[in-house]
């Protein structure tokens, strides 16, 4: 029997079957740098991407609501409009005033905003929908009355504001 009293001592590992160079080393990290700069674009393309949907999603819906809110506005602002002269100095209707302008103030810290034409204004079929066209002393083409305000978020129109337009004479 043999005995292994003085065993061979271990070979030491080599460290690296094959050396790299200084200069591939340089390219690995210039490649990884160059993999890093994209990454960190895409992620920031990826925020901008996601931050214009939020945005997108938040204006469907306010205007979803807005569109809900509008008979209620357009018939405020209407009863507000009639308001007898012998109740212009009543207390009641002094504070729907003030509740009415709350409204407005509301939805305007919300980014909609109410817009209306003036009379004489020229009528912009972007921002304006001509409920009739009728016989004035105005130039053609310019409102005589407007009917409804008109609603936009963010600069762009979510309703027309409703207007009579004049046809000349």
């Amino acid at each position: 029997m043999k005995s292994d009293k003085n065993p061979k001592p271990a070979k030491k590992a080599k460290p690296f079957a094959s050396r790299r160079t200084a200069a591939e080393y340089e390219q690995q990290i210039g490649e990884l740098t160059i993999h890093l700069q994209r990454l960190q674009a895409e992620f920031e393309n990826y925020k901008k991407r996601e931050a214009a949907q939020k945005a997108e999603l938040m204006n469907g819906a306010k205007e979803a609501v807005l569109a809900e809110l509008l008979p209620a506005l357009d018939n405020f602002d209407r009863a507000a409009t009639h308001l007898p002269a012998e109740l212009e100095n009543n207390a009641w209707a002094k504070g729907m005033q003030y509740v009415g302008q709350q409204l407005i103030d509301l939805l305007d810290s919300m980014g909609v905003h109410k817009f209306a034409p003036q009379t004489g204004e020229q009528f912009n079929a972007a921002r304006h929908d001509a409920l009739d066209h009728i016989k004035s002393k105005k130039p053609a083409d310019t409102i005589v009355e407007v009917v409804t305000p008109g609603y936009e978020i963010n600069q762009k129109v979510v309703r027309a504001a409703t207007v009579k337009v004049s046809k000349g004479e």
